[in-house]
C-alpha cells in the first residue's frame, strides 16, 4: 500500500514538472497566475509558496510587491504591508499598482474602514446609488483587490442600465482570477437575472468539469435551483443536480431538497416564502410582503421569511414594521454571521424610522416636530450625514437659507459625493441666481458632472422656457419656435412644452413641423392623458376637431380627465354647428334645424344654438319661428339683451310694430358697447318704426365708441340709410373705404365722387369687405345716377326669307331716361322703329301669287267674277313705342304702347323674383309683340278683300292697309341657381296665348334649360362655356302670311341643342364682350289649313261668295341643321359722363335666323369713373322684349 501511495505522489510531481514552463518569462506569469488563482481560492499557501519563488525570479516587480502587500495584510502584518508599499512607489510610481497599493493601505484607516462599510451597508438596504458614490470615493472606479471589484462590481450591477457591463467586467476578472466562486456564483447570477439563463448555466457546466471549481458550480447551481420557485420542472432540475454532482458535499442537501420539493410541491404557504423572496429580489416589495406574511404563518420560526419581510418593509418606508421583523430575525437566527446582519439592520431600521417620521413632519409644515426627529436621528448615528440633510430642509422651509447653505456645505463636507446635498445647495443658490446655480454646478469635480447632469438641464430648460414665454407673449413666433425646440429636445415628454413649440410652429404656417413635434411625444407616451390632452388642445386649434377626438379616443374615458371631458363636450358641439350649418348652407334648413334640436334634446348645446336657429329662421322669412326661439333664450337667460333684440326683430318681420315700440318703450336693449353688429340690429329696428333720427343717433353713438375704424359698421350704416338718404349713405359708404383704406380721406369732405367712384372698381384678391363695399357703393350710386341713352340699332333676316313677306330689315331709333325713383329706378322710352319686307315678286302680267293674304285663292264670285289680283308692290311699316316701367330688386314692372301702326296695342309686363334656398326664380307676366315679320308686329291689309290681319308696333306711318295684332299674351317662369361658384344652371318655363286681330287663336310652351361653366372668373376678365337646351311646342303651326296667318315662327314641335361660348374683358376705357355658339335644331309641324280662322273665311265668303280653294291644306313639314351666332359689343369710356357703344349679333340657320348691329351714346348726369359693365349689357329695343 505504501508502494501504490508513493507511486501515485511520484506521478503528481512528474505530472506537474511536466506541467510548469521551461523559460523565465512563462515562469513568471504561471507563477502570477498561481499567486491570482490562489487569491480566487482564498489559498494564501499557493499564494505564498508563488510569491517566494517570484521574489527571488523578479523581486523588483510591482504585481509582485502588491501581492505580497495583500498577503500581509491579510495576515495582519501591516509594517510590512507599509513597506511593501513604500517600494511599489519607489519601483513604479504613478503606476496602477502604486494607486492600488495606497488604497489598500488607506482602507486600514478607521475612517476609510468605516465608509466602507458604510457602503457596504448602503449597498445592503438596496440604496446602490449612494453605495456606489461611497465606493466612488473610495477606489476612484478602480478597486484594489478581487474582494474589493466584486463588491464594486455589485452595486454597479444592481443600478438600472449597468448590469451588462458589470457582467463584462466580472467576465474579465474571471479570466484574471480563475476559480473564484464567489466570482463565477455572482456572475453566473446576473446572466440569470437577465434572463441569458443558457449562458449562466453553460458557465456552470463548465465550472463542474473544473475538479477545482466543481464544488462552486455546484453551490452555483445549487443556489440557482434553491431560487426558483418550486415545479415540476425545478425538481427535474434537482434530479439533475443530484446525478451530476454525485460526490458534492451539497449531494445530501440537494437529495433532501429534492425531497423537500416533491414534498412542498403541494405545500401553499412554503411555496408563498419562495415567491416573496423572488419577488423582494425583483423590486415588487408590497407583492412580496404578502407572500412573506402567507409563508410566516406556517413558517413563524424562519429567520429568513421574517429578514425578508423586514426589507420588503423598509423598501416601502415603512419602518417602524420592518424594525420588528428585523429583531424578530434576529432572535430567530441560528448564523451568527446573519444575526449581526441582522442586528445591523435592527439599527438602520430604528434610524430611517426616526428620519422617515421628521420627513413626515416637514410635509406637513411642522417644523418644530420635524427638527426634533432630525435631531433625535442625528444623536442616534452623528457621522451620519442624513439627519443634517434633514435639518437643512427645515431651515429652507423657515426661509433661513443662509443657515441652511451651511447645513448642505457641512453635509458636502462629510460626504462629498452626497447628490441630496448638491441639490439642496442648488435650490439655495436658484432661489438666488440662476447664473449662481449654474457657476456652482460648474464647480463641481468632473466626475460628479455626469451624476448632475440631470440639474443642468433643469437650468437650461427653465432658462429656455423664460424665454420662449417672453417670445410668446410678444408674439416673435420664429424666436419662441427656436428656444422652444431647445426646451423640448431637453425635455421630449412633457407635452404642454411640446403644446407651446407646436402652436409656435403653427403661427408661422409651419404645421407639418409643429405636427412632427407632436407625434413624437405622443408616439413615446400614447397612454399619458395629459399627453393626449395637450394634443387634443393642439389639433382643435388648428381646425382639426375629428383628429383631435382621435387622440383623446386612445385614451379609456374612465382615465380621462375633467378638461378632457370638457374637450370632447367642446369639440362634439362645434362638430354639430358646422354639420348644421352645412346643412344649412345647402338650403336643408329642416335637417340642420332638426339636428341642433336634437342637440338641445340631449342636453348638448346651449342657449347660443337657439340663438342660431333663431337667426337661420329670421333669415328664412319665418319671423313667428324666430321668435319662438328668442322666447325659449329668454326663458332661461331671462336678461339676455340680444334675445330681446331678437324678439324686436321678428316682432317688425311679422307687421307687429306696436309690439317692438312697447318692449322698447319698456326696455331698450342693453347691449355691449363694442358690439357693433347688435347695435346695429338695434338701429335697424328704430328704422322700421320710421324713427330715422333715433337711428341715426344710434348709428352714431355707436361709431364714436369705437376705438378704431370700422369699415363694416360704416358699410352697415350706410346699408340702414340707402333707401331713406341716398347721398348720407354715400358719404357712410366713402368713410368705410376711408376707413379700409381704399379711399384717402381727402376724398371725404366734400365727397369727391369722382374718386368714390374710381375705388369702387373690382380688384382681383380684394377680401369679401372689400368686395362688398366696392359692389354696394356701385350698386346705389349707378341707381341714383340719371343717364340717358341715345342708341340705333338696325335688324335684318339671314333665313333666305321671301321679299314682301319673310324678309325683313329693321331700323330702330330709341331714345331711353333711367332715374331714381323710390328704392329703385324708373325709366321712359320712345323708340321710332321702320320696317321693310321688301317687294312682291311680279309674274309678267304684274300679278303676285305666293302665299300673302288670299293671293292663293283661286276661284270666283258669285256673279262670275273673279277676284282682284294681288297687284304687289313693296311692304314696309314705320311706328313708334313708348313705354315707361319701374325696376327694383324684387319687383319691375312697364307698360307701353304702339303708336302709328294699322292696330296699336298696349304692351306691358311685371317681373317678380326671389329665392328658393339656394334657387332664384322670377315670374313675369306680360303682353309682347311678336316681331318676326313685318305681318306679326305691324300688320297688313289683304287688298282682293280688303280685311286686315297681322300686327301692330310703334312707329306712325300708315301704308294703306291695316289688319290686327299679335301678341304673345301669358306667364313665364324662370328659375337659376349658382352659388358663385365655377358652375350654374339655368331653366325657363314659359306658355302663352297668341291672340291677333283675324288670326287664329294659338298657344306657345316654352322649356328651356342651360349649363354654364366659368373657365376665367378675375375681376376684368371671364370666360364662360355652356350648355343650352330647348324646345317649344305650339298648338298651330302659323308661320304662313295667308289670311289667319300670323306671319311669326311657329313649329309645333321645335327642340335644339347649343353650345355657347363667352369671352369678356374691360380696363378703365373699355369693355368689350364676344360670344359664339353653335346649335343644332329639329323642327316638325303637321298638315294644316292654309288659312285657319273660320270666321275670317265666313267673312269673306259673305261678302264676296267666293267659290275658291279656301279649306285647303299645306302640307307637313319637318326640318333640322346646325344654327351659328357671332356677337360682338363694346363700350368705350370717352370722359367721365358719356359712354359710347356698340356691336352687332350675326345669326345663321335655315328657319329663322334674326341678326342685327347697334351703335349708342349714353350720358349720365353725375361723374363715373368706376366699372364699366362687364359684359357690356346694351339696350334692347322694347319690341324684343320678351
Amino acid at each position: 500500500m505504501q508502494r501504490m501511495i508513493g507511486v501515485l505522489m511520484l506521478a503528481t510531481v512528474t505530472c506537474q514538472a511536466a506541467a510548469q514552463p521551461k523559460d523565465a518569462d512563462e515562469q513568471r506569469q504561471w507563477l502570477l497566475d498561481q499567486v491570482r488563482r490562489g487569491e480566487a481560492l482564498h489559498r494564501d499557501d499557493l499564494v505564498r509558496d508563488a510569491l517566494g519563488r517570484l521574489q527571488l525570479l523578479e523581486p523588483r516587480n510591482p504585481d509582485v510587491l502588491l501581492a505580497a502587500l495583500s498577503l500581509a495584510l491579510r495576515e495582519k502584518n501591516s509594517s510590512a504591508a507599509e513597506q511593501l508599499g513604500a517600494r511599489i512607489s519607489a519601483v513604479a510610481p504613478g503606476s496602477l499598482q502604486a494607486r492600488q497599493a495606497s488604497r489598500l493601505l488607506e482602507l486600514q484607516h478607521p475612517e476609510s474602514a468605516r465608509r466602507l462599510q458604510q457602503a457596504r451597508l448602503l449597498a445592503v438596504t438596496g440604496r446602490y446609488e449612494e453605495a456606489l458614490a461611497v465606493y466612488e470615493q473610495l477606489f476612484a472606479g478602480e478597486p484594489p483587490s478581487l474582494e474589493l471589484a466584486l463588491d464594486y462590481w455589485r452595486v454597479r450591477g444592481n443600478l438600472p442600465g449597468q448590469r451588462p457591463g458589470a457582467i463584462r467586467q466580472l467576465q474579465r476578472l474571471d479570466q484574471q482570477y480563475p476559480g473564484s466562486a464567489g466570482l463565477r456564483q455572482t456572475l453566473a447570477g446576473w446572466l440569470f437575472a437577465e434572463k441569458r439563463d443558457r449562458e449562466a448555466l453553460a458557465l456552470l457546466d463548465q465550472l463542474s468539469r473544473d475538479p477545482g471549481a466543481r464544488d462552486a458550480a455546484a453551490q452555483r447551481e445549487f443556489d440557482y435551483l434553491a431560487g426558483q420557485a418550486v415545479s415540476a420542472s425545478s425538481a427535474v432540475a434537482w434530479q439533475a443536480f443530484v446525478q451530476r454532482y454525485p460526490a458534492s458535499p451539497l449531494l445530501a442537501q440537494a437529495s433532501e431538497n429534492l425531497q423537500q420539493q416533491r414534498k412542498l410541491l403541494a405545500d401553499p404557504a412554503w411555496q408563498a416564502g419562495q415567491r416573496g423572496k423572488a419577488l423582494l429580489d425583483k423590486g415588487r416589495h408590497a407583492e412580496a410582503e404578502a407572500q412573506l406574511r402567507r409563508a410566516l404563518r406556517q413558517y413563524p420560526d424562519d429567520a429568513s421569511l421574517h429578514g425578508a419581510l423586514g426589507y420588503a418593509l423598509m423598501s416601502q418606508k415603512r419602518y417602524d414594521q420592518a424594525n420588528a421583523s428585523f429583531r424578530a430575525a434576529t432572535d430567530k437566527e441560528q448564523d451568527s454571521y446573519k444575526i449581526s446582519k441582522w442586528s445591523d439592520m435592527v439599527s438602520a431600521s430604528r434610524y430611517w424610522a426616526v428620519i422617515h417620521s421628521g420627513d413626515r413632519a416637514l410635509a406637513a409644515n411642522d417644523l418644530p416636530t420635524a427638527r426634533s426627529r432630525y435631531q433625535q436621528a442625528r444623536q442616534q448615528r452623528p457621522n451620519d450625514e442624513f439627519a443634517l440633510l434633514g435639518l437643512a430642509d427645515v431651515l429652507m422651509a423657515e426661509g433661513n437659507t443662509v443657515a441652511a447653505e451651511r447645513q448642505f456645505l457641512q453635509v458636502r463636507r462629510m460626504a462629498p459625493d452626497n447628490g441630496i446635498a448638491v441639490r439642496g445647495l442648488m435650490r439655495v443658490y436658484q432661489a438666488q441666481s440662476p447664473d449662481k446655480a449654474q457657476a456652482f454646478l460648474d464647480s463641481l469635480p468632473a466626475r460628479q458632472q455626469t451624476q448632475f447632469a440631470s440639474l443642468r438641464r433643469s437650468l437650461a430648460l427653465a432658462r429656455l422656457r423664460q424665454q420662449g414665454d417672453e417670445a410668446l407673449q410678444r408674439e416673435d413666433w420664429s424666436t419662441a419656435s427656436q428656444v422652444l425646440n431647445q426646451a423640448a429636445s431637453l425635455a421630449p415628454d412633457e407635452p404642454w412644452l411640446v403644446y407651446q413649440l407646436a402652436n409656435s410652429l403653427r403661427h408661422q404656417g409651419r404645421t407639418a413641423e409643429a405636427d412632427a413635434a407632436f407625434a413624437r411625444v405622443v408616439q413615446h407616451q400614447p397612454h399619458d392623458p395629459a399627453t393626449r390632452y395637450a394634443h387634443g388642445l393642439f389639433l382643435e386649434s388648428s381646425d382639426r376637431d375629428a383628429l383631435a377626438l382621435d387622440s383623446l379616443g386612445a385614451i379609456p374615458q374612465p382615465a380621462w380627465t375633467p378638461d378632457m371631458h370638457a374637450l370632447e363636450q367642446r369639440i362634439q358641439r362645434r362638430m354639430t354647428l358646422a354639420s348644421a350649418q352645412q346643412l344649412q348652407a345647402q338650403g336643408r334648413n329642416a335637417d340642420a334645424t332638426a339636428l341642433l334640436e336634437a342637440s338641445l334634446a340631449r342636453g348638448e348645446a346651449s342657449p347660443d344654438d337657439l340663438m342660431l336657429l333663431a337667426d337661420w329662421a329670421a333669415a328664412l322669412g319665418e319671423p313667428g319661428k324666430a321668435r319662438g326661439y328668442y322666447q325659449r333664450v329668454l326663458a332661461v337667460q331671462p336678461g339676455r339683451a340680444d334675445a330681446r333684440l331678437g324678439v324686436m326683430e321678428s316682432a317688425v318681420a311679422e307687421g307687429n310694430l306696436a309690439q317692438a315700440r312697447h318692449m322698447l318703450g319698456v326696455q331698450v336693449p342693453q347691449l355691449a358697447a363694442d358690439d357693433s353688429n347688435a347695435q346695429r340690429r338695434l338701429a335697424a329696428v328704430w328704422v322700421a318704426l320710421g324713427e330715422h333720427q333715433q337711428a341715426a343717433r344710434q348709428l352714431d353713438r355707436v361709431a364714436a365708441q369705437q376705438t378704431r375704424p370700422d369699415p363694416l359698421l360704416r358699410r352697415d350704416a350706410a346699408r340702414l340709410v340707402a333707401q331713406e338718404d341716398p347721398q348720407r349713405a354715400l358719404d357712410l359708404y366713402a368713410a368705410a373705404m376711408a376707413d379700409a383704406q381704399m379711399l384717402d380721406r381727402a376724398a371725404l369732405a366734400p365727397r369727391d365722387d369722382r374718386a368714390l367712384t374710381l375705388a369702387s372698381r373690382e380688384q382681383e384678391g380684394d377680401d369679401w369687405l372689400a368686395r362688398s363695399l366696392r359692389s354696394d357703393v356701385d350698386a346705389l350710386y349707378r341707381q341714383r345716377n340719371t343717364h340717358v341713352t341715345l342708341m340705333h340699332d338696325y335688324g335684318w333676316r339671314e333665313d333666305d326669307g321671301t321679299p314682301g313677306t319673310s324678309e325683313l330689315s329693321k331700323h330702330s331709333t330709341l331714345l331711353h331716361v333711367d332715374t331714381p325713383w323710390q328704392d329703385g329706378t324708373a325709366f321712359a322710352r320712345i323708340e321710332r322703329i321702320g320696317m321693310d319686307a321688301g317687294a312682291f315678286e311680279q309674274n309678267d302680267e304684274g300679278r303676285y301669287t305666293p302665299d300673302f293674304g288670299s293671293c292663293q285663292f283661286v276661284g270666283q264670285t258669285a256673279d262670275g267674277k273673279t277676284l282682284p289680283a294681288c297687284t304687289g308692290g313693296s311692304q314696309t311699316a314705320n311706328g313708334s313705342v313708348l313705354a315707361l316701367g319701374w325696376q327694383g330688386s324684387r319687383w319691375a314692372f312697364d307698360l307701353g304702347t304702339t303708336q302709328g301702326y294699322a292696330i296699336n296695342n298696349w304692351l306691358g309686363g311685371a317681373t317678380v323674383n326671389g329665392d328658393l334656398g339656394q334657387v332664384g326664380w322670377s315670374l313675369t307676366a306680360s303682353r309682347r309683340p311678336m316681331s318676326n315679320s313685318l305681318l306679326s308686329f305691324a300688320g297688313a291689309r289683304d287688298r282682293p278683300t280688303g280685311v286686315r290681319w297681322g300686327g301692330v308696333t310703334a312707329n306712325g306711318a300708315t301704308l294703306g292697309l291695316s289688319w290686327g295684332g299679335v301678341t304673345a299674351n301669358g306667364a313665364t317662369l324662370g328659375l337659376s341657381w349658382d352659388q358663385g361658384g365655377d358652375n350654374g344652371v339655368w331653366a325657363s318655363l314659359g306658355h302663352h296665348w297668341l291672340y291677333g286681330e283675324n288670326v287664329a287663336d294659338n298657344q306657345r310652351t316654352r322649356a328651356m334649360a342651360g349649363y354654364y361653366h366659368r373657365v376665367v372668373e378675375k375681376a376684368d376678365e371671364r370666360v364662360r362655356v355652356g350648355l343650352t337646351l330647348m324646345h317649344w311646342r305650339h298648338d298651330k303651326d302659323l308661320s304662313g302670311y295667308s289670311l289667319g296667318q300670323g306671319g311669326y315662327y311657329s313649329p309645333q314641335r321645335y327642340s335644339s341643342v347649343g353650345v355657347p361660348v363667352s369671352y369678356a374683358w374691360r380696363n378703365y376705357d373699355w369693355s368689350v364682350l364676344l360670344e359664339g355658339s353653335v346649335s343644332w335644331s329639329q323642327a316638325h309641324s303637321d298638315s294644316s289649313r292654309l288659312y285657319p280662322h273660320a270666321h275670317v273665311n265666313r267673312k269673306v265668303l259673305a261678302q264676296h261668295g267666293v267659290d275658291s280653294n279656301i279649306d285647303a291644306m299645306t302640307e307637313a313639314s319637318d326640318s333640322s341643321g346646325l344654327g351659328y351666332r357671332v356677337r360682338g359689343l363694346f363700350e368705350r369710356r370717352l370722359s367721365d359722363q358719356w359712354v359710347l357703344g356698340g356691336g352687332f349679333d350675326w345669326q345663321h340657320s335655315d328657319d329663322y335666323a334674326p341678326s342685327h348691329g347697334m351703335l349708342y351714346l349714353r350720358y349720365l348726369f353725375e361723374p363715373w369713373r368706376g366699372n364699366l359693365a362687364l359684359p357690356v349689357t346694351p339696350l334692347e329695343p322694347y319690341s324684343e322684349w320678351r
